[in-house]
């Protein structure tokens, strides 16, 4: 799993009685539907108590020109690691985004050349073991 900075927030994500794996292949069929990507969240805690570690997300392709401020999107860093973030201010060409539990804006803006899609459906899991797949930072 890709990481980050620990979180020092108490808040939960929600939590459903689908296992995580049923989680996952009704992420992938969603996504098979839209044309998408799925990916888990990792365990940082910059995006409780919207997500965590327990979260499947299906991530949809979208034009730049459609990203509106509150959307979540999945954008890759310079490092190549796909980061999950909220989209804050618009400033020209660019978003500035911010995890729900980050005290400030990232480093790094998300631009048409970084962008990998917006999520357009959350998956929430009961407990339950690790499924390999495509993993979205949610760092601080």
């Amino acid at each position: 799993m890709l990481g980050g900075c620990a979180s020092t927030g108490t808040a939960l994500a929600p939590r459903s009685n689908v296992s995580r794996e049923h989680a996952l292949s009704l992420a992938q069929a969603t996504a098979s539907v839209v044309g998408g990507e799925v990916f888990t969240v990792s365990s940082t805690g910059s995006m409780k108590p919207t997500l965590d570690e327990g979260s499947i997300v299906t991530v949809e392709r979208v034009n730049f020109s459609q990203l509106r401020k509150g959307d979540i999107v999945i954008y890759r860093s310079a490092a190549g690691t796909p980061v999950i973030h909220r989209l804050y201010e618009q400033s020209h060409d660019r978003w500035l985004v911010l995890g729900d539990n980050n005290p400030s804006v990232d480093r790094e803006a998300v631009s048409n050349a970084n962008l990998i899609g917006r999520v357009c459906a959350i998956f929430y899991t009961s407990t339950g073991s690790y499924t390999s797949t495509r993993t979205a930072a949610a760092s601080r």
